[in-house]
C-alpha cells in the first residue's frame, strides 16, 4: 500500500477560497466604492470583495490583465454584482489569482483561452531631459488632493508607471504600454482635460508631457485572454 503524506495531497489541490458569496448588487449608489480590494499583500489579506463589480471586471481582476487584454468581451453580462470572499492565511499572489478564476469557472461557467494579437498601442515613454516624477517615500503623509476645478484627475502615491499606463489607456481608447523600462513607485499629481469639456486643464498629452514622459504610436504583440463562454448569472452559493 502507497502512503501519500497529507502535504503532498494539498499540493495537487486546486486553490480555493474557504467561503464565497456573489450577489447581484443593483444599480451603482452615488458615493459607493466601486472595485476590489483586500487580499494578499494588502490590510485586508483574508477577505477579498469587490463591490458593483461586472463581469469584466471580475475576469480583470482574476487574470490580472487591463481590459484591452480582454476578447471577445461581447459574450459578458452587464449586470453588476457585490463579492465577498474568505483568503485562506499564507495565500500567495499566484493562488489567490487562481482562486479568483477558479470561483468564475464554477460560478459562471467562465471558459477561456489565451492568444497572442497584434494591436495598435502607444507606448509611454520618458521624454528629452528625463522624468519629473518624485519618487514615492513609504511612510509619508497622505497626499492632500484638490479636485476643484473640472477635469481628469490622477492624484496618486506609490504607483507605477504602468499603473499610470493604464490608467490613461481608458482616454486614449486604445492600449498604453509602459516602455520606459522605470519599474519604481511615484506621487502622481496629474489633471488633465479630454475633449471640448470647457475645462480649463491641460490636454492629456500636454499633462504627459509635463510628467516628462510622452506617447508614440507602435504595433505591439499582445497575449490576449479571449473569453469562450460565461453564464449571465451566477449559480447559488
Amino acid at each position: 500500500m502507497v502512503l501519500i503524506s497529507w502535504a503532498a495531497f494539498a499540493q495537487t489541490q486546486e486553490p480555493e477560497f474557504e467561503a464565497a458569496s456573489i450577489k447581484p448588487s443593483g444599480p451603482i449608489e452615488q458615493g459607493r466604492f466601486v472595485g476590489w480590494k483586500g487580499g494578499p499583500g494588502t490590510n485586508d489579506p483574508g477577505v477579498y470583495t469587490c463591490t458593483f463589480c461586472t463581469v469584466e471586471l471580475l475576469i480583470m481582476r482574476a487574470y490580472d490583465v487591463p481590459y484591452y487584454r480582454l476578447s471577445n468581451t461581447n459574450r459578458l453580462p452587464d449586470t453588476r454584482f457585490h463579492v465577498i470572499a474568505a483568503v485562506p492565511t499564507g495565500t500567495t499572489k499566484e493562488q489567490f489569482l487562481k482562486m479568483q478564476q477558479n470561483l468564475l469557472a464554477d460560478r459562471f461557467k467562465l471558459a477561456t483561452h489565451r492568444e497572442t494579437h497584434e494591436t495598435d498601442t502607444l507606448r509611454l515613454l520618458t521624454a528629452e531631459g528625463g522624468i519629473k516624477l518624485k519618487a514615492y517615500v513609504e511612510g509619508e503623509p497622505p497626499m492632500k488632493r484638490d479636485m476643484r476645478e473640472p477635469g481628469i484627475y490622477y492624484q496618486e502615491q506609490g504607483r507605477t508607471l504602468a499603473e499610470f499606463a493604464d490608467f490613461v489607456a481608458g482616454y486614449y481608447a486604445k492600449p498604453v504600454i509602459n516602455a520606459t523600462g522605470l519599474d519604481g513607485k511615484y506621487d502622481f499629481n496629474v489633471w488633465f482635460s479630454v475633449g471640448p469639456d470647457n475645462s480649463l486643464a491641460p490636454s492629456i498629452g500636454t499633462a504627459i508631457r509635463a510628467l516628462g514622459l510622452r506617447v508614440e504610436s507602435h504595433k505591439e504583440s499582445l497575449e490576449m485572454i479571449v473569453v469562450d463562454h460565461v453564464e449571465k448569472t451566477p449559480t447559488e452559493n
